[in-house]
């Protein structure tokens, strides 16, 4: 039985100090969030590299290097392989000391399926048995399942933009009932497009299968200030300071910019996958039929991926936008100097033409969602002009027997938030099928999108 005496001594405890505990109790749950954030974010970047980390260890391997070396090889990679490039150099630093099978087998990571990886090597590896067959036969496996995680992938960006795209289209109903009902505070529509648009974002970004897409630091950074400038711009306009003309500046400023970033840049690095898959096998073709690999480069005339091979022949340093083509070219200098084999190269080929269709098909799945995303704000003011048309459309003297009785919305607040939305959408919209927040000619092209229909719909409403 309970002591009276103690259980009203902890309620005036409580009591007394609620504040305290209450925030003791919320840092706790926030320390586990985070920490569970936190695993859930290693765990997918694992997956993510993974096909990547494969290749590297699978390139060093299978050019006689000692297994130890391919991981150092591995972390040097930080480019390719963020953070399996920091897993590898803990793997090579618990080497000096233990060994390198007891440290990938007793290595933990919170991908299960990862941990389960470099136990199966550090097995292999302590008992003689083939890794580089192992590292062989995952990438085979890989080459298999990479259409399928990219199927699975778009699967559920439509089926979470599907979701968002109705939210976002209730809008102008949401807006016109509000205010026949007795107002509507605008700032709450713009807020729930907004955060319906950010969890498709962040959502598609966090369960993409493979990032390929590497354009220059520059680029990015330029583009994701413009992005804000341009939006700040958008949303200014709620306050009422012209949008049309806000509107104007700020979608011809993304739209031409986004173009250019399209066409400098984006094309390319698509364009670069299938260069991958050709510079592979035409270097493996070449090694099979006896030809020297440094005349083979250099007598390359295909345009898809001339100037990689020539580049290499010649030791000229390019930088890729994909990072594909980048392994692909550390590859072939590899087998240049005598390291790499045909059927290793066939292999890598393989993966390399899997990985570029699997994107390529991706990106085809998603054009749907770009004519959404442009037309998007165009519907919001199509709709809201048509929800609003009953009232408008009326005699005189009716309309003006209704407004007394009901507050009846105007158009003129709606261009705003469609513009805003449009942009948003668009700049999320790119994000997912080209891989950057740089490809935003969408957001440009939805504002002037919804511009055209807000001045067509304001000549009847």
């Amino acid at each position: 039985m309970i002591d009276p005496s103690w259980a009203r001594g902890a309620l005036d405890f409580i009591l007394a100090y609620w504040p305290y505990l209450s925030i003791a109790g919320l840092a706790a749950v926030s320390a586990g969030m985070f920490r569970r954030l936190q695993a859930s974010e290693m765990s997918s970047s694992a997956e993510k590299e993974q096909t990547f980390f494969l290749v590297i260890l699978y390139i060093f391997m299978k050019s006689g290097k000692t297994v130890l070396t391919a991981f150092r090889e591995a972390a040097a990679r930080k480019k390719y392989i963020k953070h399996l490039s920091d897993v590898s150099s803990y793997l090579v630093r618990e080497s000096e000391q233990k060994t390198l099978a007891e440290g990938l087998k007793t290595y933990v990571h919170p991908s299960r399926e990862f941990t389960l990886l470099l136990g199966s090597l550090g097995e292999d590896l302590e008992s003689g048995f083939g890794v580089v067959e192992k590292v062989e036969k995952l990438i085979e496996q890989a080459i298999s399942r990479e259409a399928d995680r990219w199927r699975r992938y778009v699967d559920s960006v439509e089926t979470l933009g599907e979701v968002v795209v109705s939210v976002i289209l209730l809008i102008p109903l949401i807006y016109v009932v509000g205010g026949l009902l007795g107002g509507f505070p605008l700032i709450y529509s713009v807020v729930i497009a907004v955060a319906a648009a950010a969890v498709l974002y962040v959502v598609s970004s966090a369960s993409e299968p493979l990032h390929l897409v590497d354009l220059p630091r520059s680029i990015t950074i330029a583009s994701t200030a413009m992005i804000f400038v341009f939006g700040g711009v958008l949303a200014t306009s709620l306050l009422g300071f012209t949008p049309v003309l806000l509107g104007m500046v700020a979608g011809f400023a993304t739209l031409v910019w986004g173009l250019f970033v399209h066409f400098r840049y984006v094309r390319r690095a698509v364009a670069e996958g299938e260069a991958a898959f050709l510079l592979l096998d035409g270097v493996a073709a070449r090694l099979r039929a006896g030809y020297p690999l440094g005349r083979s480069l250099e007598a390359v005339v295909d345009p898809r991926y001339k100037r990689y091979a020539h580049s290499i022949a010649h030791g000229l340093e390019i930088t890729p936008l994909n990072r594909f083509m980048a392994l692909a070219m550390e590859t072939v200098k590899v087998a240049r100097l005598g390291g790499l084999g045909a059927e290793a190269l066939s292999l890598l080929a393989r993966l390399a033409l899997s990985i570029y269709l699997s994107f390529t098909g991706a990106r085809a799945r998603m054009k749907l969602y770009t004519a959404l995303a442009i037309a998007s704000g165009a519907a919001i003011v199509a709709v809201s002009a048509i929800t609003l048309t009953p009232f408008t459309g009326l005699p005189e003297e009716v309309s003006s027997e209704i407004q007394r009785l009901v507050a009846v919305p105007s158009i003129e607040p709606v261009l705003p938030l469609a513009m805003l939305v449009s942009y948003v959408l668009g700049v999320t919209v790119g994000r997912i099928e080209d891989q950057t927040v740089a490809a935003c000619w969408r957001a440009g092209a939805g504002v002037f999108a919804t511009l055209l229909v807000y001045s067509i719909a304001s000549a009847f409403v």
